[in-house]
């Protein structure tokens, strides 16, 4: 593996920095990174929990639910970019289906326990920080920049399995 010279991450950093000022930057994130993060859910009363991508933005999260038996379950929410002005980066899960249709409480209750997610209404806000701070190319990003980035834009790639996220400054960061 290459190791970079503090001065070299102070270049990768800059760059980064000019190219959200001049544009913006999409960045694939995982559907393993993404994942990770609902499989690690602390609910007995959950189990066999997956994510999985899907075109149109869509995410997909199935599993069982204890209810006396186990009753398999699965969520569909759209991922998009959260309204302007909203804090560092982030992305909106709107509720779009579940089956069985009393899903989705259980699910947002888990998701909200979470440190990553904040539950508003039915839908879920997911801070991307962790997720970003886990792709190759961020270690050289200065923390603080993550404050000034925004999330502009939201799709999914489901043939690579990748929620593609498009980051700019934001207003107060240029």
């Amino acid at each position: 593996m290459e190791h970079l010279h503090p001065e070299e991450l102070i270049r990768t950093g800059s760059r980064i920095v000019e190219r959200l000022r001049q544009r913006s930057v999409c960045v694939p994130i995982p559907e393993g990174a993404m994942a990770r993060t609902v499989t690690g859910v602390r609910d007995p009363s959950l189990r066999h929990l997956a994510l999985r991508i899907r075109e149109g933005g869509r995410i997909v999260v199935s599993g069982e639910k204890r209810k006396g038996v186990w009753i398999p379950f699965s969520v569909t929410f759209i991922a998009v970019a959260p309204p302007p002005g909203t804090a560092g980066p982030c992305v909106e899960l709107h509720l779009e289906r579940t089956t069985p249709f009393f899903a989705a409480p259980f699910v947002l209750k888990a998701l909200g326990r979470m440190p990553e997610m904040e539950i508003i209404g039915t839908r879920a806000r997911v801070h991307i920080h962790r997720w970003l701070d886990q792709q190759e190319w961020s270690g050289p990003l200065p923390t603080g920049v993550f404050n000034r980035v925004c999330v502009t834009e939201v799709r999914t790639d489901a043939a690579k399995r990748q929620l593609l996220v498009t980051l700019s400054l934001t207003e107060s960061g240029q």
